[in-house]
């Protein structure tokens, strides 16, 4: 199956963009409930994924937890301890399985690396074992 039949697309889905105030950015998080959200800039192209630990390192050693600089801070300043790599809207889905073991999404973008969506750790899950029935299935009807 292709992407884009699983994909949450960028109008529905959670980011921020580089140019967010740190505590614009948290806020987002607490009132969302997310711990990871795609990161992109101006253009709309993908630049990483924010996790909630990556707040919290940067702000302890760069702003000592000054609630005044992170008023002002923005988010693409902040170093990500983890890459999340976008995938291809052109990928299959099956190319997802690997990705996924690692993080909770796969960020989705398109030819000039624009982000235009998500797809999730939990819809490539089903998609997998879906798969797996169906093959599974038709060996059993051709045993049959």
């Amino acid at each position: 199956m292709k992407i884009p039949f699983t994909l949450l697309p960028k109008s529905d889905a959670v980011y921020l963009t580089i140019e967010e105030t740190v505590g614009n950015a948290l806020r987002t998080l607490r009132k969302k409930g997310f711990q990871a959200v795609p990161l992109i800039n101006a253009q709309g192209e993908y630049c990483g994924t924010i996790t909630e630990g990556d707040f919290l390192w940067n702000l302890i050693r760069d702003f000592h937890m000054d609630m005044d600089t992170m008023r002002q801070v923005k988010v693409g300043s902040l170093k990500l301890k983890w890459n999340y790599k976008p995938v291809s809207i052109n990928a299959d889905i099956s190319e997802l399985g690997d990705v996924i073991l690692n993080q909770n999404f796969v960020p989705i973008v398109d030819d000039r690396n624009v982000f235009i969506g998500i797809v999730t750790r939990k819809v490539i899950m089903e998609e997998l074992i879906s798969d797996r029935r169906a093959r599974r299935k038709k060996e059993e009807e051709k045993e049959s």
